[in-house]
C-alpha cells in the first residue's frame, strides 16, 4: 500500500477527477471494442474472479488535512484484509476526517470479504460522506460492484468497464458450480437498496447464466440501471453538468491552467509510501 499526502478540495462527482480521467482517455481505445455482449466464459467461485488471475491487490491513501478529505484507491482483487485495511485507513485520520472517496479498479474477489468491506463502509457513512469512483478505462466487476454501490455519490466514466456474472461456489472436487439463488441474494441485498433497477436485473439474469456480461459505464448509464449516479465525461470539452462548482480543480496563478487534485499533488512533489 502507498500513502500519498496531497492537496485536494471537496469532491464534486462529475468534474473533480475530470483532468485525471482525460489523461487516461488519450491513451485508451476501449469504448468502440466493448459493445454490450454476453461472453461465455468460466464463472468464478463465490461470485468472484479468481485472485490468481488478477494482479496483486494494492491500496493507496491520499489525505488533505485542511479539507478533511481522504482518498482511498483500491486496485486488484477483493482479498482477505481489504476490510481491515480500509478500516485502519479511516481510523488513522478519524479526528480530522470529513469525507471519504473510494476509487475502485477490481474484477472482484471474495464475497465474504466484500461483505466485510461493505460493513466497514456502512460504518463510515454513519459519520462521513462517502463517494465511490471508477475512472476511465478502469474495471469494476463481480463483488466490486456491490462495494461501488455503497457510495452516497457513485461516479464513473462512460468508458469504464463492468463485469456481471452469476455467483458460484467451489465444490469439494474443486469444480465451480453456479448458484442462481446466491446471485439473487446479492441482487436483493446490495443492488435493490441502492436503487438499481430490478427490471434491468431481471433482464440480464438469462445473459449471465454460465457467462459473463461485459458493459461499459456508458451502457449502464444509457440503460438507466441506477448503478452510476454521475458520469465523468471522457473529454474536457464534454463535461457532464455537475451539482455546484468544481472546487477540486485548482488554478495555477502563474499560467491560469487548471489541475486536478492528483495533478496538484504531483506538481507539489508529494511523497508516496507503499503500505500494501
Amino acid at each position: 500500500m502507498r500513502q500519498n499526502l496531497k492537496s485536494a478540495d471537496r469532491f464534486i462527482p462529475p468534474a473533480s477527477d475530470l483532468a485525471r480521467l482525460c489523461a487516461f482517455a488519450r491513451h485508451a481505445c476501449l469504448a468502440a471494442a466493448l459493445a454490450t455482449v454476453a461472453v461465455a466464459l468460466p464463472v468464478a467461485s463465490a461470485g468472484a474472479v479468481p485472485t490468481e488471475e488478477q494482479t496483486p491487490a494494492e491500496m493507496s491513501l491520499e489525505f488533505n488535512k485542511a479539507e478533511g478529505r481522504l482518498e482511498i484507491e483500491w486496485s486488484g482483487p477483493i482479498v482477505a484484509g481489504m476490510a481491515d485495511d480500509v478500516h485502519a485507513a479511516v481510523s488513522r485520520y478519524e479526528q480530522e476526517l470529513k469525507r471519504v472517496v473510494l476509487f475502485l479498479d477490481s474484477a472482484g474477489g471474495l464475497v465474504e470479504e466484500g461483505d466485510r468491506v461493505i460493513g466497514v463502509l456502512n460504518e463510515i457513512k454513519r459519520r462521513h460522506r462517502l463517494a465511490t469512483v471508477v475512472l476511465h478505462g478502469k474495471l469494476c466487476g463481480s463483488m466490486c460492484i456491490p462495494i461501488f454501490l455503497q457510495g452516497n455519490e457513485r461516479v464513473a466514466a462512460r468508458a469504464s468497464l463492468w463485469i456481471f456474472h452469476e455467483a458460484g461456489q467451489r465444490q469439494a472436487n474443486g469444480q465451480q458450480r453456479t448458484d442462481g439463488a446466491e446471485t439473487w441474494r446479492l441482487f436483493r441485498k446490495y443492488y435493490a437498496p441502492a436503487g438499481v433497477s430490478m427490471h434491468w436485473l431481471k433482464s440480464i439474469a438469462p445473459m449471465i447464466r454460465g457467462a459473463e456480461l461485459w458493459q461499459t459505464g456508458g451502457d449502464l448509464i444509457d440503460a438507466k440501471t441506477g448503478i452510476i449516479m454521475h458520469a465523468l465525461s471522457d473529454t474536457t470539452a464534454d463535461a457532464v453538468p455537475a451539482p455546484a462548482v468544481d472546487a477540486a480543480l485548482a488554478s495555477d496563478p502563474n499560467t491560469g491552467q487548471h489541475y486536478s487534485a492528483a495533478e496538484q499533488s504531483a506538481r507539489r512533489g508529494r511523497v508516496k509510501i507503499r503500505i500494501r
